[in-house]
This record gives structure tokens, sequence and C-alpha cells, in this order.
């Protein structure tokens, strides 16, 4: 008993310290590029956008870049300002558009700032894999989603164990039976924290959709597609090497309507999933924020359709 609380208190430090560190070096990377942009060739009375929050540190680059924003739906300034609704009070306007960085800084914004993002409600749906898993069930939508299982007992092997407080890969390991299942939640990263189990789909291809909705409704999207050594593989940073564009499948599009439209869904969100044997999508996950693979400087000119399509159905929330 002595030993488990031991490892369980150097496995919290472990964590805080690295989540700390984490935190610091975000800011450090933040304050590092320019936090105001004035582009004047856009005339007098153009469009003041907010970016809110401090974002992922290699999304400053191209956030802060002046031409971006140049010829950008009318824009004339850009603030990016930490989540803290005082500095929104400053330096936003009321008509100013506000773009929240991360699915948390939406629960930071004070009631009927104009902007196209996700409500408190749907963050809190999406932005929890367990209240995600409840939301599917509920409306009868579990046909568009890998097949959850209530216990390691219950599993049908190999599958799926997934961290709930965790987003990309992090956290998302293939259990090839109860007992290997057993040993990785043995491991660090899995010590005394909740979890799911879900089916593994068939296929060797996973699909990354990005997506701007508003009511629930696709407004522009684009995708992604990697291809993986196996079904059991786990696409990674590390192992994502074998992407291409694709177009975004019909049934993908239409499967995440029906997801969100419940939501009412507005705003940048991030789907992964495959193609089932059935030519229906499985998505495993939708992120109520931007993804970063589309703020890196190569798909600059992608992000700037994302971002024209936000200012132009941004409306008072």
């Amino acid at each position: 008993m002595g030993d488990r609380a031991l490892t369980s208190g150097r496995v919290f430090f472990i964590r805080g310290w690295s989540k700390l560190r984490y935190r610091l070096s975000e800011w450090r990377s933040f304050l590092s590029f320019p936090m105001h942009l004035s582009l004047p060739t856009a005339g007098a009375g153009g469009l003041t956008v907010v970016l809110f929050g401090i974002p992922y540190a290699d999304w400053n680059a191209l956030l802060s870049d002046i031409e971006f924003w140049r010829d950008l739906g009318g824009v004339s300034t850009v603030w990016r300002l930490p989540a803290f609704a005082w500095l929104l009070s400053l330096f936003g306007s009321a008509s100013a558009v506000v773009v929240p960085m991360k699915s948390a800084h939406c629960r930071d914004l004070p009631a009927g700032r104009r902007g196209l993002f996700p409500c408190r409600h749907s963050v809190s749906i999406l932005d929890d894999k367990r209240a995600f898993q409840g939301y599917i069930d509920a409306h009868g939508l579990a046909a568009h989603c890998p097949r959850s299982y209530a216990s390691p007992a219950a599993a049908e092997y190999p599958c799926v164990v997934k961290r709930l407080d965790t987003s990309g890969s992090i956290g998302v390991k293939v259990a090839r039976s109860r007992e290997h299942l057993a040993e990785i939640l043995r491991q660090p990263i899995f010590v005394d924290r909740s979890y799911v189990l879900q089916e593994l789909v068939p296929g060797t291809t996973e699909h990354a959709s990005f997506f701007i909705c508003r009511d629930g409704r696709v407004l522009w999207h684009w995708t992604f597609a990697s291809t993986m050594s196996g079904p059991a593989e786990i696409k990674s940073e590390e192992n994502d090497k074998n992407r291409l564009i694709v177009p975004t499948p019909a049934a993908a599009i239409a499967g995440l309507e029906a997801i969100l439209a419940p939501l009412g869904y507005c705003g940048p969100c991030i789907a992964n999933y495959k193609i089932a044997p059935d030519g229906r999508p499985r998505f495993f996950e939708i992120n109520p924020r931007f993804g970063g693979s589309l703020l890196q400087r190569k798909q600059k000119a992608e992000l700037r359709e994302a971002m024209t399509c936000i200012l132009a159905n941004a409306s008072a929330r």
C-alpha cells in the first residue's frame, strides 16, 4: 500500500511539473510574437479580429504574420490576447470578431461576443470522451462511432484504450488481450486515470477532416488521409508520414452533420475517423477547435479560407 501511494505521488508530481513546463513554454512562444497587427491597407472602418487565448506554440508564427491577414475579409486590426475577459473588454470592441484558440477558451468568453464558436454546452460534450459517448447513445447515433465497451470483460480484443483527458494520440493504445490491457493500465501515463474502451475499426487509412460549421451544418471543409502499416497502428506525429490531401468524403460530411445537428454546433472542429467496410465513417473523436495541421505555414491558403468563412458567418453568441 505504501509503495503504491509513493508511486502515485511520484507520478502526480511528474505530471504536474511537466504540465507547468509545457504551459510556460506556450507563454514564452506566445510573447515572442507580435500581439497587435495593424493593416492600414484595409481602409478605415475595417474589421477587428481578436484571437482569444494562448494557442499551441507552433500556431503563433502564422497567426502573427501580417501577410496572412492582408486582404482577408476586410480585417484591419488583429489582437492576440490571453484568455482574460478584462483584456477582451479593453481591446475588443463589441463589433470585433472573437476567435477562441482552444476549446477551453470558449468557456472563458463572456456572453454576447461576436464570432462563430461553440457554446459551452457543445464544448462540454465534445471535449469529454465519456460525455461524448453518453451523448451519442442518448441521441441514437451509435452507428457513426466505434462500439464502446463497458468493461475489460465485455471488450472484444484487440480493442482501443483511451484516456479521457488527452487529445491526439496521447494516452491511446491498442490492447491485444485482457492481459495486455492490464499491462497498459499499469503504465505511468494510465495510472489513476479514467479511460474508455472502444472497438478497433478495420482498415489502414485514417482521415482527419477540418470543418467550419454553423447550426450543425458544414460550411467549409478540408481533409487529409494517412495510411498506417496496419489496422492496429495508432496514428501519431511520429508515424504520420504518409499523408495525402484528399476530397472530404460525402459520407463524412453527412455523418458529422448528423452528430452535430442536435447541438446546433457552431465554429471550427477537427474530426478523426476511418471509413468502415460498410462505407460509413466511424468517428473516433470530434474536437471543438482548430486542428493543428491546419495552422502550419504550408496550409496558409486553407487556413485563410477557413478564417474567411468564420468572418463571413460571425454573429453575436
